[in-house]
């Protein structure tokens, strides 16, 4: 490290997960990268034989550092959700059959009322034949469908404005809130149910009020799946999703038996219903205070700053008012399944909707259905309570299965072996990141909704038992759709708008849950004199519509969002992203055959190579330019353009020597004095002022401490004013210089004399002003060399020599031994 006049820079910034000495990841096209190492370590196997046992995900690397205990995983909320579900299922059939009850009840007290020689009293909890009577079947149908359109009304409201905020304050909190209503729900029940003669049975309606108020179920679920979308990697996420869905199944399939089995031991229905309120409690306590948040702090920050921005610039408007009321209007969060701007497309627009309105049908339908089909069974084929709940766990258990059986054995065939076959032929992990639905999704959606729509045509030409039994099987291999089409959803869109979304689906599904209620019930009402199979036919048609919906769905389209797509490039790694490859035995790497075959994720290696990532902005291929010198010193060197990312392959470099929570300090390829290092922000910012308070505290904070440990390197001292002098310098925009839109700092060791004899001291101005203080390095030479800006005069460079990867390996060492000591 002697003084020499004027050593150029161009070395991009490299950032290193932890303790400057670890790449953590790297994101390639399609999705490889290499495993967590070190600067020694390998980061592919050693061997055909060594395991890709997991993808690489970033999505919960910064809750890497806390103990089991306080890391989100879907396991942590499978438990309590497994006792919501079973006091859920459990509660279906003794509720509608209790509302049967006590509509009944009333219709006959005041039949007697009118014609005192009347004596027919039915007893709350057994089984009462009188009350099959049209009439009284009529009464519960609307009066269920009155309690179905306030809490469907409510949770359409609610659902939304809590999947939103939860992006900005997190999901378990508001998972509990969620489950409050169906408390108070139950309260209300348990009264009524306690005091028929005193409370009438509408006042089920207030327990309805109040389920709807928190969300209802439609909440829970949202906010469940976007508990589950927040710790799990794309490629399992359906599966995932599909075990909340099987604990779901798994309560409507064991509840109602032990439902069943307990009425029976007990000799009463309102004991179960002190259970179920044990239960609901229960959970929500475990979840608010136990379960460990699944969303980040900083994840949550950078939600609230959007949300602050998108308030101030409503503010800000010619016409706020009319802003205001254009964003505050009942469908307002629909807005978020028809995105528009940067990053959207039609073809997003149309996967969002035709998803969502198949998720729709599919939830409105599960929903709705329920109520008609016990009130069908009890009518058509004389079930009693036992009868029901054993058909309805049937299904249930029928779900179960597929959902814990089938569909993980369909994601590994399809998933997994095809990955870890690529990952063999390449030698290279795969890296998870939100790509859209794949083929995957969509096939395994449509093979849904085809076994609902024939189970829908056998329960309408069914007229036996044991066909409709059939039939009912049938439905439930459809039990996959569900999770599979929320997974789908949530790979469209950035991770901080996952609860926005889900929080759009949930409207719709409250939606449906008014509506549905309306159609099947109202048709069911009508028609069970004349024709009582017209229920399923509507329902037939509705799956019609959803299997429909499906092929308009097209693989792999995701909303690019500038801020977050790929997350480990905006909040993990610097701008520069490195990937080193080993390959047993080395071949030609060409941009032609990488361009190619990275498309179908199979390429050829060269031995030591290395991906930087960009974004950096590139129009057309390499040409020949001092890049290319220095890319045949360092076997074969190339750079190829995919989508709007640069990928450049060089000689592997570790150039990091410090890491703080927003920033990190990098030493130069080619500096222009020796000890020119640069302090950059660990989240790209195009200007100064586009950084945090935090992000600003940080960066020049470390810029002190930097200065501090090279005083001591090249001064021999530990205060900078005591050695020698310092230039410290921001170039803050294209016209001042900037060639690559990402603040950086530059800190130079300064002596008398050494920009050489006759050279002024600020000529270091002009050299930062030209191509040799390039921040992005070589990666200039893809397009054009850059213009100098802030009127500096252009500098040429044609015998501009980079130092060895060695040499800058050792200088990093030496800084971080000398922050050690600083």
């Amino acid at each position: 490290h002697t003084r020499t006049k004027a050593v150029k820079y161009t070395s991009p910034p490299v950032m290193v997960q932890r303790n400057g000495a670890a790449v953590r990841s790297a994101a390639v096209a399609n999705g490889h990268v290499a495993r967590d190492a070190d600067e020694t370590s390998r980061l592919l196997p050693n061997g055909p034989d060594e395991e890709y046992d997991k993808p690489v995900w970033d999505g919960l690397t910064e809750f890497e550092h806390l103990p089991f205990w306080r890391r989100p995983s879907i396991f942590w909320l499978m438990g309590p959700y497994a006792i919501f579900t079973l006091a859920f299922g459990g509660v279906i059939v003794p509720k509608v059959t209790l509302i049967l009850d006590l509509v009944c009840n009333k219709h006959f007290a005041d039949k007697a009322a009118a014609d005192p020689s009347f004596h027919a009293s039915p007893v709350l909890g057994a089984d009462n034949p009188q009350c099959n009577d049209p009439a009284v079947q009529r009464k519960v149908a609307e009066f269920m469908l009155v309690m179905n359109l306030l809490t469907g009304t409510l949770s359409a409201i609610s659902a939304p404005k809590l999947g939103k905020l939860s992006d900005r304050f997190g999901r378990r909190r508001l998972l509990a809130v969620a489950s409050v209503g169906g408390i108070l729900a139950e309260v209300v029940t348990i009264v009524a149910a306690k005091f028929p003669a005193a409370v009438d049975y509408r006042w089920l309606v207030l327990g309805a009020f109040f389920d709807g108020l928190t969300g209802s179920f439609t909440s829970g679920s949202i906010l469940g799946q976007a508990y589950v979308s927040d710790c799990t990697p794309p490629s399992k996420r359906a599966v995932y999703m599909g075990y909340l869905h099987a604990c779901l199944f798994t309560g409507i399939a064991l509840g109602p038996l032990l439902a069943g089995y307990f009425i029976k031991v007990t000799g009463s229905v309102l004991t179960l219903f002190y259970v179920v309120l044990v239960c609901h409690a229960t959970f929500a306590t475990f979840v608010g205070f136990v379960v460990p948040e699944s969303l980040s702090a900083r994840r949550q920050r950078i939600a609230r700053d959007k949300h602050s921005k998108e308030r101030e610039s409503r503010a800000q408007s010619a016409q706020p008012w009319l802003s205001t009321l254009r964003n505050s209007h009942p469908f307002e969060p629909l807005a978020i399944l028809w995105p528009t701007g940067p990053g959207t497309s039609p073809r997003l627009r149309i996967n969002l909707i035709a998803l969502a309105v198949t998720d729709a049908v599919i939830m409105g339908s599960m929903i709705s259905i329920g109520a008609v089909v016990i009130l069908y069974t009890k009518y058509m084929f004389d079930w009693d309570t036992f009868e029901i709940s054993m058909f309805v766990s049937g299904l249930s258990s029928i779900r179960v299965i597929v959902l814990l059986g089938v569909f993980p054995l369909v994601n590994y065939w399809f998933r997994v072996r095809p990955r870890r076959r690529r990952e063999r032929e390449t030698g290279l992990a795969y890296v998870e990141k939100t790509s859209g639905a794949d083929n995957v999704d969509i096939w395994t959606l449509r093979a849904a909704l085809l076994s609902d729509t024939l189970g829908a045509i056998g329960y309408s030409l069914a007229h036996s038992q044991p066909l409709f039994v059939v039939s009912g099987m049938i439905t439930a291999v459809g039990g996959l759709g569900s999770a599979t089409i929320q997974s789908a959803i949530t790979k469209h869109v950035p991770p901080s708008s996952v609860g926005q979304v889900l929080g759009a689906v949930g409207m719709l599904n409250a939606l449906a849950r008014v509506v549905g209620p309306v159609l099947f019930n109202g048709i069911y009402a009508m028609s069970v004199k004349t024709f009582p199979q017209a229920v399923f036919v509507m329902l037939l048609a509705l799956f019609s519509v959803g299997l429909l919906a499906t092929l308009v769905v097209r693989p792999h389209v995701v909303w690019e969002h500038e801020n977050e797509a790929p997350e480990a490039l905006r909040t993990v790694i610097a701008p520069s992203m490195i990937l080193r490859l080993a390959s047993r035995q080395p071949r030609q790497f060409t941009a032609q055959n990488i361009s190619a075959s990275l498309t179908t994720q199979r390429f050829n290696m060269s031995t030591n190579a290395e991906i930087k990532f960009g974004p950096f902005p590139v129009t057309k291929q390499v040409r020949s330019c001092p890049f290319t010198d220095l890319a045949h010193r360092a076997h074969h060197t190339h750079i190829l353009r995919i989508g709007k990312f640069t990928f450049v392959l060089t000689h592997a470099v570790h150039q990091v020597f410090l890491k703080t929570q927003h920033s990190f300090g990098v030493v130069n390829l080619k500096p222009i004095l020796p000890g020119h290092v640069l302090v950059c922000p660990l989240r790209p910012h195009r200007r100064l002022t586009d950084l945090s308070a935090a992000e600003t505290a940080d960066l020049f904070e470390t810029v002190q401490r930097v200065q501090r440990m090279l005083a001591r390197v090249y001064f021999k001292t530990d205060r900078p004013e005591d050695g020698g002098s310092f230039t410290v310098a921001v170039q803050d925009g294209p016209e001042s210089g900037q060639t690559v839109p990402h603040v950086h700092v530059h800190v130079i060791p300064r002596v008398a004399g050494d920009m050489g004899e006759g050279e002024a001291v600020d000529e270091i101005y002009v050299k930062m002003a030209s191509e040799e203080a390039n921040v992005g390095g070589a990666l200039w030479d893809v397009t054009r060399r850059p213009e100098p800006g802030g009127g500096m005069p252009r500098v040429e460079d044609a015998c501009r020599e980079p130092r060895e990867p060695a040499d800058m390996h050792a200088e990093a060492n030496m800084y971080k031994e000398a922050l050690e000591r600083v």
